[in-house]
């Protein structure tokens, strides 16, 4: 809005005082005074804000005086354009509303301060200046007041916007970036707030659809901060919703090219979240990001294949050759059946021989070993892997390779590659 025309000049003041003269300090710049203390949330020396800042100052300082001299209605004055702009300087840098608040709040106190002063010079009754005193402060109050709701409304809104467009920015870069598209590097670190020369660990999390929308997006990105944090990451991951129910992030692991094995086995065996996390292997620079994420939805494929409830948290390097083989899920039965035989039948006497197998064949084929990690007698493990040759009409030690690869998609895809009695 711009100031309003002054439609009686020669009008008599209206509090029987000469007009002011001199300049006030509100209409100095605030670059020289009353600047916020270090704590506050935006930066002083952020030219572009001060700038806006002032010019907003000395316009609404215009104002205010227009409006006690004239009787102005307050509600036919709107904000300057400058604190207009403004509120939308802030807001797109998502410097807290509080900011502008406190500008306000500077501006209003130098104002009524400075009007005091001046009736104190220019008045010798104590009448006048009393009420004169007291209506300054009540409507400069008012209008500070009616300019800093409309800011607000302005600033919420372009807040909304600016995420909203960012968010988008932000998405498509990200898909030129797994595209494989030609992308400038610097300039994407600076508009996804991470840097892409270092090791990198993909993460895909998602949540059961019975979930609300609010829930589950909230679930989403505390599961991913809790990850680093229990990865002992230095930096926030970067973090991207895809939907409600599922998002995507990137664990920034700095030069570290492998996560301690310690710190992964608490983090699963600890994980308590709702949220349902598979990860890829920590890979380095812009190729690795592609690459650790397409891992992590490999992973995420098994474990949204699988019809068996499995952890809630999954690691791409313990699945192998499973994430290659759940495109085709037909053809991948067919298979663990042809291997497999009768052990690749979904029920409980089938699945305690598989649970032998492969452990024997994880132990590079030890009965001792077996027993202990089984907590059974090495007799027991004999006899059972006896049987299980019976069924499988040859030795484990044959065709290991089909045997590994068909137990583990077992025991990760369940009763999704199983035969059915």
């Amino acid at each position: 809005h711009h100031s309003p025309p002054d439609p009686q000049p020669d009008r008599p003041k209206r509090f029987g005082i000469a007009p002011p003269q001199p300049v006030p300090p509100a209409h100095q710049p605030i670059a020289a005074r009353d600047r916020p203390q270090a704590g506050e949330s935006y930066r002083a020396a952020d030219q572009p804000i001060l700038d806006q800042l002032n010019a907003g100052a000395a316009h609404n300082f215009a104002i205010t005086m227009k409006i006690l001299r004239h009787d102005i209605e307050i509600e036919q004055v709107g904000p300057a354009g400058p604190a207009t702009e403004l509120a939308r300087l802030l807001a797109q840098r998502d410097i807290p509303i509080t900011a502008l608040e406190h500008a306000y709040r500077l501006y209003q106190d130098s104002v009524v301060r400075w009007c005091l002063l001046e009736l104190a010079l220019r008045s010798e009754s104590a009448t006048v200046t009393a009420g004169a005193a007291l209506e300054i402060t009540t409507l400069v109050s008012a209008h500070v007041n009616l300019i800093a709701q409309q800011l607000l409304s302005t600033y919420e809104f372009e807040r909304d916007a600016w995420r909203s467009r960012r968010s988008a920015s932000r998405s498509a870069r990200i898909n030129d970036i797994l595209a494989n598209r030609p992308v400038e590097v610097e300039p994407t670190e600076k508009l996804l707030g991470y840097h892409f020369g270092q090791f990198h660990l993909g993460v895909i999390a998602w949540t059961d659809r019975v979930q609300s929308p609010e829930v589950g997006l909230a679930h989403l990105e505390s599961a991913a901060t809790a990850l680093a944090c229990q990865l002992g990451t230095s930096a926030p991951p970067l973090f991207e919703a895809r939907d409600e129910h599922m998002a995507r992030a990137w664990v920034p692991l700095g030069d570290s090219e492998n996560v301690d094995s310690e710190r992964l086995s608490a983090v699963k065996r600890r994980w308590d979240s709702p949220v349902i996390v598979a990860i890829g292997q920590p890979r380095e620079g812009v190729e690795g990001f592609v690459r650790t994420h397409n891992e992590a939805d490999l992973a995420r494929n098994v474990v949204q294949a699988s019809e068996s409830s499995g952890p809630r948290i999954v690691f791409a390097s313990d699945l192998g050759a499973v994430t290659l083989m759940c495109n085709d899920l037909s053809a991948t039965r067919t298979w663990v059946a042809d291997v497999l035989g009768t052990l690749g039948v979904d029920d409980t006497a089938a699945a305690q021989l598989r649970a032998t197998l492969r452990e024997f064949l994880r132990t590079g084929g030890s009965y001792a070993a077996t027993a202990d990690a089984l907590h059974m007698h090495k007799n027991s493990v004999v006899y059972r892997l006896k049987k299980i040759e019976d069924q499988l009409g040859y030795s484990v030690r044959d065709h290991r390779l089909d045997l590994e690869n068909a137990l583990e998609l077992a025991s990760w895809l369940g009763s999704a590659v199983l035969t059915q009695e």
